[in-house]
């Protein structure tokens, strides 16, 4: 029997307010972070003029997973997100699983998000002598606590941050290509610069992550099932934009041997589009984006950390509403644990690089999950298209993964099982003699 003190699963659910505009700008935040600042130069270093066929490449392989993820949001909207899909195709038990998936997913690469913001937020004036550890606890607090607010305040902010960042990051991709003679530098027609981009779509991939995060807000959808999909289309379309204008930016204006300007290379395309001195708009813009991003992250983040305690696999108080109809309680509770991973990174027990890897890759596994539920839950062609994906996804995950790896995400998909696996055992236990039922 629940505790007397436990929310009814009613009383903790979210209210369906969240419409098109406001979801679209979360989608957009939640998908464009700093990769977007530093990945066109990457890769261009890597391969030059061929750089536009991996975006090009990357583009067109999230396709498939965008299809899955819209389908199931829109037939099984819920605070648990993958979990949830995860639940619908397997029982409980797998999804608790995915659940402690998440949590540590989440649990890593938000606080890798924020240490990166960092470097942009002291590099702002005034802010130079802030310690970085010190910035990046301080974007996660300011990030809780829009979310903590409410709902209204969160989606008028990142309206507004999705605006300036689209607009910025489009302007800036605009100039560079109209400073300079793009027909010059579109990639050689030839199958084998097609090959040589397709080869290091890993290198990019990073930057069309996100979605998979934006299915734990569809219980907060006003009309999941309609918009859904519509938000997941608008956002992957202005992404892709963005980013080809930018790729081809890079290629039209840069050179491909300029170390430093590849490091950076919105920086440079300011530097050399508009001019040097304009080049710090970049910090400004760094800021805004990880602002952003954070804000959808910790958004996303807490629904699952509620949706896990309305099940009873984290504590219930998680999953009890504040004021405005929020979660605060699983607000707090996540902002505590990215700082102890904060924490954790600063006493060398956890590298920057370390937080990112295992956060990819395990993001990586989440969009697998989705595709074995897709595959379980559709049928006809869609389980077929369904089977297809899961089959590419695994084949990479067992060439790609090394063993470490792929037993990290078992223990954790085994832990959340197993603990649902002993509350299920328990709530089901016989009474003992004398006990009333």
């Amino acid at each position: 029997m629940s505790s007397t003190q436990d929310p009814p699963a009613e009383a903790s659910r979210l209210r369906g307010h969240l419409r098109l505009p406001g979801a679209v700008a979360l989608a957009i935040t939640i998908v464009v972070g700093s990769g977007a600042l530093v990945l066109p130069g990457i890769v261009y270093g890597q391969v030059g003029d061929a750089a536009l066929y991996t975006w090009i490449a990357a583009s067109a392989a999230t396709v498939p997973l965008l299809v899955v993820f819209a389908r199931l949001g829109a037939a099984h909207p819920g605070a648990g997100g993958v979990a949830g899909f995860a639940q619908a195709a397997f029982g409980r038990h797998a999804a608790a699983g995915v659940e402690v998936l998440s949590l540590g997913t989440f649990g890593l690469g938000i606080p890798a998000i924020a240490l990166t913001g960092a470097n942009y937020l002291t590099a702002l004036p005034g802010l130079t002598q802030v310690p970085g550890p010190a910035a990046a606890a301080l974007l996660l607090a300011g990030a809780a606590g829009v979310v903590a607010v409410g709902v209204s305040l969160s989606t008028r902010v990142q309206v507004v941050l999705a605006l300036v960042l689209t607009t910025m990051l489009l302007v800036i991709g605009v100039l560079a290509v109209g400073a300079g003679e793009p027909a010059q530098h579109l990639p050689p027609p030839e199958p084998g610069a097609v090959v040589t981009g397709v080869l290091v779509i890993g290198a990019v991939f990073f930057a069309y992550t996100g979605w998979e995060m934006l299915s734990f807000t569809t219980e907060e959808y006003a009309d999941p099932r309609r918009d859904f999909p519509r938000v997941v289309a608008i956002s992957f379309v202005i992404v892709v934009v963005m980013y080809l204008l930018l790729a081809l930016g890079v290629q039209t204006l840069l050179a491909r041997d300029d170390s430093e300007a590849l490091k950076a290379p919105v920086r440079a395309l300011v530097a050399e589009s508009v001019s040097p001195g304009a080049a710090g708009v970049v910090a400004v813009l760094g800021v805004v984006i990880i602002a952003a991003n954070l804000i959808g992250a910790v958004w996303g983040a807490s629904r699952l950390v509620m949706s896990s305690a309305r099940e009873g696999l984290l504590p219930r108080a998680l999953a009890r509403l504040g004021g405005a109809a929020q979660p605060r309680r699983a607000v707090g509770a996540c902002l505590a644990g990215f700082l102890a991973v904060l924490a954790a990174n600063q006493t060398g027990l956890l590298s920057l690089s370390e937080l990112l890897t295992i956060a990819g890759q395990n993001f990586y596994l989440l969009y697998l999950v989705c595709a074995v539920a897709y595959a379980r839950l559709f049928r006809g062609a869609h389980r077929v298209f369904g089977i297809a994906v899961t089959a590419v996804l695994g084949g990479v995950a067992a060439f790609a993964f090394g063993p470490a790896q792929l037993a990290y995400c078992a223990a954790l998909l085994l832990a959340g099982a197993g603990a649902a696996a002993l509350r299920s055992r328990g709530a089901t236990r016989t009474p003992r003699t004398g006990e009333r039922s």
